[in-house]
This record gives structure tokens, sequence and C-alpha cells, in this order.
């Protein structure tokens, strides 16, 4: 089954071949939504947006964080998960959706501002996604706590 969700993943994600570059982008500062600053890593796989998600929660290498870059992203993640890994991506019609399949805890408005900002940003960088959708594990827009949870969906508050 692991098997088959993997190939599911690097099928959906956009595709390149392995030791490509891609850029993850770390927050600086604490304003709201936040600086972002892009970082370079070397994909082993040819899965690179999955690749560049994972980076985000490992987080900045020890020489990034001296320079200030972080990701709140990676200690909000906490629990089982229901999916067998942190998260699964799928890259449709120029949507990405981004489904977290362990709780991720809110840090604040201004950090989870941060928190959306940085995976936007890290997967917009690919040609293939004009749209970025971020779910919670329950399915609901990340950080939306209307009655609804759908404003990641249709753009509204």
């Amino acid at each position: 089954m692991k098997e088959l969700l993997m190939a599911t993943v690097l099928a959906l994600s956009p595709v390149q071949a392995p030791g490509t570059t891609v850029k993850v982008y770390f927050s600086t500062g604490n304003g709201f939504p936040g600086k972002v600053v892009a970082v370079k890593r070397i994909a082993p796989h040819s899965g690179v947006a999955r690749f560049a998600v994972e980076q985000l929660i490992k987080g900045p290498t020890a020489a990034e964080h001296r320079r200030g870059l972080r990701s709140e992203l990676g200690k909000q993640i906490r629990g089982r998960s229901d999916c067998g890994a942190d998260f699964s991506l799928t890259i449709k019609s120029g949507t990405a959706t981004l489904r977290f399949c362990r709780t991720v805890w809110g840090n604040g408005v201004g950090g989870d501002a941060r928190i959306l900002r940085t995976i936007d940003a890290t997967l917009k960088q690919f040609r293939s996604v004009k749209k970025v959708v971020t779910l919670d594990k329950k399915g609901r827009c990340l950080f939306d706590m209307s009655d609804a949870g759908t404003s990641c969906r249709t753009g509204h508050e």
C-alpha cells in the first residue's frame, strides 16, 4: 500500500530528473504574513514538489537558521497519520492540494499566516501550480476557523 501511495504522489507531482534543484521558502522576521526567503535543495527523486514540502517541514539547516530563517511548520505537526505520511499532495489542473495527514496545531494568527505563506511560495515555484489549497487532517482549510472551513478553496474568508 505504501508503494502504491508513493507511486501515486510521484505521478501527480511535478516530475523532474533526480538531482533537480528546488527552492524551499522559509520565513524571516515576524511580520504578517511575513517575508519569505528561498534556499536551494537537491531533490534525490523525481517527486520534486513532495520533496520541497518535506524540506519545509524539516526546516532550515543550522547555517540557514543562523541567517534568521525558520520554518514554524515542522514543530506544529503532531499525532498519528491517517495516510502513512505527514501529508498527501496532488497537483491537478493548476491546483496543488496539500492535505496534512497528521494534526497541525495553530501557532497564532501571525504564525499560521507565515506557515501558509511558506507553503504557498514553495509550491508555486512549479510552473504547473497556479493555486495552492492547504487542508488539515479532516479536509478543512488549514487554520480556517469559520463554520464552513472552505476559504482556501473559494478564495473568500
